[in-house]
């Protein structure tokens, strides 16, 4: 029972963490989305593949070092974040272009509901799978 709730304290501090990164990440991120859109007037789907990954960067070194404090090999697990990290882009320009291409959405709200839609499987894959 106490090996039970301990590995439940861990798992909720390594949310809340993962949670601050993720607002961290987010900010640098739609920043850059923002500004690249808006500011520069790049393509969406252009301006969302460049902050995606300025914000895969920060959010790497942030939960590998501070979330999950993992000691495991980096490169290996950055393969695998570059791998995650495509499939998100991937999902997201796609999402993108369904909600403002076909749908009329605004591209900063898309971006928003594409982010939201994303965030909610990642930090299983990170505990289970690239950090454990």
């Amino acid at each position: 029972m106490v090996k039970q709730e301990s590995l439940a304290n861990l798992t909720l501090r390594q949310f809340l963490k993962y949670v601050t990164t993720g607002g961290i990440s987010f900010g640098a991120e739609y920043t850059m989305f923002y500004m690249l859109f808006r500011i520069l007037k790049l393509w969406y789907i252009w301006s969302n593949s460049i902050a995606m990954t300025f914000g895969f960067t920060i959010s790497f070194f942030l939960n590998r070092f501070w979330s999950f404090k993992s000691q495991g090999n980096a490169y290996r697990q950055f393969i695998m974040y570059g791998v995650l990290f495509l499939v998100n882009l991937f999902i997201s320009n796609m999402l993108m272009l369904l909600f403002s291409g076909t749908f009329g959405i605004k591209p900063l709200i898309s971006k928003l509901v594409t982010v939201g839609i994303l965030v909610c499987w990642n930090f299983v894959i990170y505990k289970k799978v690239i950090f454990k």
